[in-house]
């Protein structure tokens, strides 16, 4: 009975709004139909979220909590605008450098070859290439998809105990119902004719102020490396239309390696025009405790703390179109298997791309 009377009360409100600016059936209405719509629309939104305070603290205060309400109300959509600003420049970027881990989100079909030449100074240089490709199946509502390669990110300096056994080989992938914002899949697949492996992988986007939070956390288990676990966290802010600055945070673990492995890199992203892209990242890795069972090529244990201090930059550029590119990326490190002393490595890679563009 009570929910009747506010339902009239609302109607009869809405009535004296009508009669007071004008609006009436006839075509010659000050008000159009669309606005006096935005307006109702508007209203419901307002008096559905405030239901609660109207039976709590009275009609006479139906006024103030209206006002309460609109500006609550403003501010979410000015927060899921800034939401989207942010999240859609850090995804051009992504999709600009192809990061598989973006790819894999969008669920999208891509085969990418890549291949390339490492100059190590102190270490061996070496060439080196990569099939990545996701197929998505037909008839199965984009739940599943055919896997090849690794999607493992390999830009920067980063952890080798974190990607010792990460190699993908072949396989399935299902991606789980979106819950919110929550992105997951699950994938089962082989990397090697014994060592096959299951893997899950979940993602939530927060936006925190001017920055959006992304924590992506990661399980495997295969029969070779056991059980891994990672977590990726991710800090982007938006500068302008084409500068992002983004701080990531990674950790990792094994069963079969003492402690945790760590890595903390902050990145300048830019670009100059729309086939044109650069970057400059600093970098540290670093782990929990000391590997007393493991030896560097020139005797040393690897130690507890920071081993690896690295700067470097990215040049990215279009060829051809949208779908060949070549990659360019100087590092300077400081590791501890050369006692901290300049390392000069530079990756030279030819990018071969078709299928899903942002």
């Amino acid at each position: 009975m009570v929910l009747k009377l506010v339902l009239i009360c609302f109607v009869f409100r809405m009535a004296l709004f009508a009669e007071d600016s004008g609006v009436n059936t006839d075509a010659t209405s000050s008000y159009d139909t669309d606005e006096v719509h935005d307006y109702l629309s508007r209203k419901v939104l307002i008096f559905s979220s405030n239901l609660d305070q109207i039976f709590s603290g009275g009609f006479e205060e139906d006024q103030n909590a209206s006002f309460n309400a609109e500006r609550r109300f403003s501010e979410q959509i000015d927060k899921q605008e800034k939401y989207l600003k942010i999240d859609q420049a850090a995804a051009w970027f992504d999709d600009f450098f192809k990061d598989e881990n973006y790819l894999d989100i969008k669920n999208k079909s891509f085969v990418k070859v890549q291949g390339g030449y490492l100059y190590d100074k102190r270490g061996d240089s070496a060439l080196y290439n990569k099939i990545s490709a996701r197929i998505k199946l037909p008839k199965t509502q984009e739940k599943l998809q055919i896997f090849i390669g690794d999607d493992a990110q390999e830009g920067g300096v980063v952890s080798k105990a974190r990607h010792a056994a990460t190699n993908e080989g072949i396989g399935i992938k299902y991606y789980l119902p979106l819950y919110g914002r929550l992105f997951s899949n699950a994938s089962i697949g082989l990397s090697g004719i014994d060592n096959p492996y299951v893997k899950t992988h979940l993602e939530y986007p927060i936006l925190m102020g001017r920055w959006l939070f992304k924590a992506n956390q990661n399980f495997k288990y295969s029969v070779e490396a056991e059980f891994d676990e990672w977590t990726d966290l991710y800090f982007d802010r938006k500068l302008s239309d084409k500068e992002l600055i983004r701080i990531l945070f990674q950790r990792s673990t094994n069963n079969r390696i003492k402690g945790m492995d760590y890595l903390t890199q902050l990145s300048y992203m830019n670009m100059l025009n729309n086939g044109v892209g650069y970057s400059y990242y600093v970098a540290a890795n670093g782990r929990t405790k000391d590997l007393s069972d493991t030896t560097y090529e020139n005797g040393l244990n690897p130690q507890e703390g920071v081993y690896n201090y690295s700067l470097g930059a990215v040049w990215r550029q279009q060829l051809v179109k949208e779908y060949l590119f070549y990659q360019i990326e100087p590092i300077l490190s400081y590791h501890e298997q050369y006692d901290y002393r300049p390392n000069y490595l530079l990756r030279f890679t030819i990018d071969l791309y078709f299928g899903y563009k942002q």
